[in-house]
């Protein structure tokens, strides 16, 4: 599973749309709009006879300008009921409550849609997250699992485990609203689909191309018509989730969305690579909060072993304050408690942080290629190795021809909308985000 765009409010419109998030004008930012000319699947389903609704976050942050879908394009908003005893730093909604009550709303035997927008796992984190992670699920920070391009220090272990119950505390609100589905006599036949929105938000993570920002957990049950236990691994992407839906609910898919179906995929009951021509995928992103010189925009494509990522412009990059730096005979008792940017500032030439330090702060080349099964953490950059040319040149062509085929503008040439959305959304960002 992988997202259109490592950016949540371009992600989300890609799913709401169908649609490669290039394909979106405005909707392809974080902190504008998704044009209303590009209808979305809810609404689709609304026409069909579909009680709609969504709790949590639905599409956004963003404006609700004239000629754009509004604030419940995800669905009627049903965020009234709160949780009693509210978590630090988490949200105070009752998701699966909210779910109960819309269920209440709907007419007897009408067919239902509901899109559960947990804000969890998103930042900035409770301290003790990490405590509470231990004494409700058991994990200890001996258990957590660093990524390869991070520094491994308690302290950064500490930032995971805090993001990590998070991850748990929106899997139990899931599991409470498959027990409300199967209480109901309902889970047999709901299509339900679990996912996030962008990848983790750390360095080479989240607002990246890299597989990290775009890799996205993916898991799809349907009980009455899908064979379960089953471990599928064709390339999926937001934009066909959206026609998925529409023809499982037996609603018109429109011509406007570019996204494939999978339900034949869901039906066959096959695992492994269902479709051969679901063999790689293309995403990228065009903006996230930078302000010029940096932009971020980006395009990658990936198949089952080589990815291949062109920048567009100047990536933003971690810079050290020098002011920081300390002796390296403190190292281990500032491993202890400092989370990433402060360790690499404080220690930027220790043996345990240098090569990171140096990765996080370089900027990426104009072009990359990651060989995944001998780099999977995409550190070593091979672009100018002899040995992978052909393998460049093939991605490289690759990527543009599926950009031409849909019409990305970096492709094309054609960038007044995007000139146009970033001047808007770098003049929001400049105002402090007020209308």
């Amino acid at each position: 599973g992988y997202t259109s765009a490592p950016s949540c409010a371009p992600s989300r419109a890609s799913v709401l749309t169908g649609r490669n998030f290039w394909q979106n004008e405005e909707g392809a930012f974080i902190q504008a709009w998704i044009p209303e000319k590009f209808p979305v699947f809810p609404d689709i389903l609304k026409k069909a006879g579909y009680h709609v609704g969504r709790t949590g976050k639905g599409w956004g942050p963003g404006v609700y300008p004239e000629g754009a879908h509004g604030p419940g394009c995800a669905g009627a908003i049903y965020n009234d009921i709160m949780v009693k005893d509210p978590q630090e730093k988490m949200n105070p909604l009752d998701y699966p409550a909210n779910f109960e009550k819309f269920l209440e709303d709907r007419a007897e035997g009408q067919p239902f849609y509901f899109w559960v927008g947990t804000t969890e796992p998103h930042g900035p984190y409770a301290p003790d997250n990490h405590q509470k992670l231990e004494q409700k699920y058991g994990v200890t920070l001996d258990d957590i699992a660093v990524p390869g391009f991070l520094p491994d220090t308690p302290g950064i272990r500490r930032d995971r485990a805090n993001f990590l119950y998070e991850v748990c505390y929106a899997d139990d609100q899931l599991g409470r609203i498959i027990q409300i589905l199967e209480d109901r006599g309902e889970l047999e036949n709901t299509l339900l689909i679990a996912t996030g929105d962008n990848g983790t938000a750390t360095a080479r993570a989240k607002a990246t191309p890299y597989d990290w920002g775009v890799h996205e957990p993916l898991a799809i049950m349907w009980p009455a018509r899908v064979k379960g236990g089953r471990v599928v691994e064709d390339f999926v992407n937001f934009p066909d989730l959206a026609p998925t839906m529409l023809e499982a609910a037996g609603a018109p898919v429109p011509d406007s969305m570019s996204g494939r179906s999978i339900v034949d995929i869901l039906l066959s009951g096959k695992e492994g690579q269902v479709d051969p021509t679901r063999d790689f995928i293309v995403t990228g992103v065009e903006w996230h909060g930078e302000l010029p010189p940096f932009n971020r925009a980006s395009r990658m494509v990936r198949d089952n072993r080589y990815e291949y990522v062109v920048y567009y412009g100047n990536m933003p990059v971690r810079a050290l304050n020098p002011d920081l730096k300390s002796p390296d005979a403190e190292f281990e008792k500032n491993a202890e408690k400092l989370s990433l940017s402060v360790l690499l500032s404080k220690h930027p030439d220790h043996p345990k942080v240098k090569p990171f330090a140096d990765l996080l702060t370089t900027p990426p080349a104009p072009e990359e290629l990651y060989d995944l099964e001998k780099d999977p953490w995409q550190m070593k950059n091979v672009i100018d190795d002899p040995a992978y040319a052909e393998i460049r040149d093939r991605l490289k062509a690759q990527l543009k021809a599926y950009q031409l085929k849909t019409g990305d503008p970096r492709a094309t040439g054609d960038l007044e909308a995007f000139t146009r959305a970033r001047a808007f959304v770098e003049g929001r960002k400049a105002r402090g985000y007020k209308d």
